[in-house]
């Protein structure tokens, strides 16, 4: 059996797709720590970023930074962003397939982000957070819409 990111790559399991290209699919986080916490994750079943072919690595900040733009410009990540690569288990890496957080963060989030980290895996309040996804990505596609195509739009 393949992992989840592979399955989700596969259309064998469901996600809230906000883009997706050759290299990559971009997706909400089904654990996210802020509203609109995307993941852009390889095609390719690559563990760690090393193991990633050099020409998807070389797609993937030019992609996070147009993924960042949209998410300023639908007002998610106005005031800031985190990206963050957990490479390898010792880092916190979860799913053993190569995946970058995007997480929208606002001035004095720290406390709530940090309860979020702590609790994010509890079924409290699950619900909630579900019934808000498919808004979360409609918003961040008409804004990827307006941006256009390309590097140059980011």
């Amino acid at each position: 059996m393949d992992c989840v990111f592979c399955a989700i790559v596969g259309d064998r399991l469901p996600a809230h797709r906000v883009y997706e290209d050759e290299d990559f699919i971009v997706l909400l986080d089904i654990f996210p720590l802020r509203p609109a916490h995307v993941l852009i994750v390889s095609r390719e079943h690559a563990p760690l970023l090393k193991d990633l072919s050099a020409a998807a690595r070389d797609r993937l900040l030019l992609l996070a930074g147009r993924i960042a733009a949209a998410l300023r410009a639908s007002g998610y990540a106005a005031p800031g962003l985190n990206f963050v690569i957990n490479d390898g288990p010792s880092a916190n890496q979860h799913v053993p397939h190569l995946h970058l957080h995007l997480i929208p963060r606002r001035a004095g989030d720290l406390s709530s982000l940090l309860w979020r980290a702590l609790t994010r895996f509890l079924p409290l309040g699950r619900k909630r957070l579900e019934q808000g996804f498919e808004q979360q990505a409609q918003r961040l596609r008409d804004a990827l819409a307006t941006l256009g195509d390309g590097p140059e739009h980011v």
